[in-house]
């Protein structure tokens, strides 16, 4: 554990960021791993029949972890307020609840899943893969976004390394378990599913021993919460906007899947590619600028107002500093980087699609990394309308400019819409941060006051 707020402000973004990001690299290595164990093994068929649900299974995720993510920022401004009992509590409660919620829900995806099916357009050819897979993924679904949320509790404890063991823990046996699973036991796509399950299961006991061990550190490790649904009083005012506005972007993907799908199946494998190819750079700056919603959040719980905006400040320059070295690479070796997910000597039309978006889509990425920026700083004060709003007018424009664009460019059209859209979202971003609505109303006081003061100092000075 550690109060983010105290000593060098570089130093503690620095050492906090660096092993959230190999955590996030090594988080990523889950679906990574997946995919080119599909794609190589099994060939692009496999690789088909998992990336034609992705769009919803990450959506369907995107509830939790956008609830996780919001729930996390109040846990951490009452780890900066110390008030260690109501932290326990809540964590408790809120958990326990999103358990249940996750298990109701993933077994509702399964049952109808015919019907989704059909609503995101999933080739007959792959359809029994596709249908394997998804089935096993979203029936040990809340294993798998328990884990996510024992990361983010550890990260509103200022907790950076736990978190990257925890990582380095379930890519070992996810990379053993999947290899096993396919090429010892044969199971095909069902067998990818199987061992991202099995090793979630044991990562959440992990997390669940690391975060009790921190509660007893706090001094509240013999405390006994009350299951009271008063203890929920404050914490969605964080979480439930943060979960309506992952909701939001991911609800984008899920529109546009079908329009993916439509275009052929090896579009959808292309596709899936891209969102790998995405999320090894969007994970840099991702993770990254969680380093600005703790900071932000725990320097807000413990009354340190004037840390808000050298935080932000120092988290463009080191957001900047790990994301441009991954981007530049991405594109100069996109051919690379693409024919990694396929098998050896592949030239479809698959290929040629995915290095079309490393190559002229993923420089816009600069733009949602400031987007990604903001949706931090703004958890981290609670400016929650803000970070909805944003979110929304990017995910409309995306939906908008790729249902036009596609039907004159084909999948070059998906990749236009994309680039809009973060296009669109950052002007509108930094007008909002500009405008000043997002400052809090106790920073409000704090300025008046600083203002007053600094006023008062110049009265006297002058006189003397």
């Amino acid at each position: 554990m550690k109060d983010l707020t105290d000593g060098n402000i570089y130093k503690s973004f620095l050492f906090f960021a660096i092993p959230l990001i190999l955590a996030g690299f090594l988080s990523q290595a889950y679906s990574i791993i997946d995919t080119i164990i599909a794609g190589k093994i099994l060939s692009a068929d496999g690789l088909s029949a998992i990336g034609s649900t992705s769009a919803f299974i990450q959506f369907f995720s995107s509830i939790f972890w956008g609830y996780g993510v919001g729930f996390s920022i109040y846990i951490a401004r009452l780890f900066g307020a110390k008030e260690y009992e109501r932290l326990k509590t809540a964590i408790c409660v809120n958990y326990t609840l999103l358990a249940a919620a996750i298990i109701v829900f993933g077994l509702l995806a399964v049952c109808f899943k015919d019907p989704l099916f059909s609503l995101l357009k999933v080739d007959p050819s792959i359809y029994d893969a596709a249908a394997e897979y998804f089935s096993i993924y979203m029936l040990g679904s809340v294993f798998l976004l328990m884990m996510s949320n024992g990361l983010y509790i550890m990260n509103a404890f200022g907790s950076g390394s736990y978190p990257l063991f925890m990582s380095i823990v379930s890519t070992a046996l996810h990379i053993g378990g999947n290899l096993f699973a396919v090429k010892v036991l044969n199971l095909g796509v069902g067998g990818i599913a199987l061992s991202t399950v099995f090793s979630a299961i044991v990562v959440d006991i992990l997390y669940i021993v690391e975060i009790n061990r921190c509660f007893h550190k706090m001094g509240v490790g013999k405390y006994r919460i009350k299951f009271d649904l008063k203890s929920l009083n404050s914490s969605p005012k964080y979480s439930f906007p943060a979960m309506l506005q992952q909701m939001l972007m991911y609800f984008a993907s899920v529109v546009i899947s079908p329009m993916v799908n439509g275009i052929s199946s090896a579009a959808s494998a292309a596709y899936i590619i891209n969102l790998k190819v995405y999320d090894v750079t969007a994970t840099i700056y991702q993770n990254s600028a969680k380093t600005l919603s703790n900071y932000t959040a725990q320097s807000l719980g413990a009354k340190k107002y004037q840390n808000i905006k050298r935080g932000l400040k120092v988290g463009v320059i080191q957001g900047l500093a790990f994301t441009l070295p991954s981007l530049a690479l991405t594109v100069i070796f996109a051919r690379e980087f693409c024919a990694f997910f396929l098998p050896s000597g592949f030239t479809g039309e698959a290929l040629e699609m995915a290095i079309i978006f490393a190559r002229y889509c993923m420089p816009f990425v600069l733009l949602n990394f400031i987007n990604n920026l903001f949706h931090s700083f703004y958890r981290g004060v609670a400016a929650m309308k803000l970070l909805v709003s944003a979110t929304l007018i990017g995910s409309a424009s995306r939906i908008i400019a790729t249902y036009f664009a596609v039907k004159s460019f084909g999948m070059n059209g998906v990749y236009i819409g994309w680039a809009i859209s973060w296009l669109v979202e950052c002007i509108y971003t930094l007008i909002m941060y500009f405008s000043g609505i997002w400052i809090p109303a106790e920073m409000k006081e704090y300025y008046a006051h600083s203002s007053s003061a600094h006023d008062t100092s110049a009265v006297r000075e002058s006189a003397v």
